[in-house]
């Protein structure tokens, strides 16, 4: 098997597990105190959600490898390119499109298995999910704070903002799971054996 099929089957497997017992769990809580089934911030239960939080555990299960060569980064290049024209040419979003495009760069300039294939990186990369959601709702957010608003608006403000995290967490976690995947295939998050014994086939 091709590592490029290993990872995306890595990704979706690891992401089907995990939404299965995250669904069970909240249909059993749900059933059991009466409470409405998107009580779980951890899964979507909207269709279009849910196909979101699976596409994104399959290329996440499969980014890590964009610092090289390969199927991986051509997929992930095709994606970039579509989403910087567009960003230029529809939306008129000239500092994201450059910036889309200054973090594009940065997997070329670093070694195989050096940044992308780190585990802080599994950590925070996902948090893309949970930054944009916040730019968008929040455009103007950091400007102003010389002004001490009052304690309603304050308090209005970190309520819609909670909500917006518990409705993102789903994306979020659908990027670390398959990217913890990708990890562990290679035997960076934990040893597999089958990194085991490609290790040993090398050696």
């Amino acid at each position: 098997m091709s590592m490029f099929r290993e990872h995306w089957l890595g990704g979706l497997t690891a992401y089907s597990t995990f939404f299965l017992i995250s669904l069970v769990a909240t249909i059993s809580v749900s059933i059991t105190y009466g409470l409405p089934f998107n009580w779980n911030p951890t899964i979507s239960i909207d269709p279009l959600g849910i196909l979101g939080c699976f596409s994104i555990a399959l290329l996440f299960g499969l980014w890590p490898d964009v610092d090289i060569k390969s199927r991986s980064q051509q997929i992930f290049y095709t994606v970039l390119f579509v989403l910087n024209v567009s960003l230029i040419l529809f939306l008129q979003r000239y500092l994201e499109a450059a910036l889309l495009g200054l973090f594009a760069m940065l997997p070329i300039l670093s070694r195989h298995r050096g940044w992308t294939h780190s585990k802080i990186t599994m950590l925070l990369l996902p948090g893309v999910f949970l930054v944009i959601p916040i730019y968008v709702e929040y455009p103007n957010w950091g400007t102003g704070w010389k002004e001490l608003p009052d304690l309603f608006d304050s308090l209005v403000t970190w309520e819609s903002l909670s909500d917006t995290l518990r409705s993102s967490l789903a994306y979020y976690l659908a990027g670390l799971i398959g990217y913890a995947s990708h990890l562990y295939l290679d035997g960076i998050l934990f040893r597999s054996r089958k990194a085991q014994q490609r290790k040993v086939r090398t050696n």
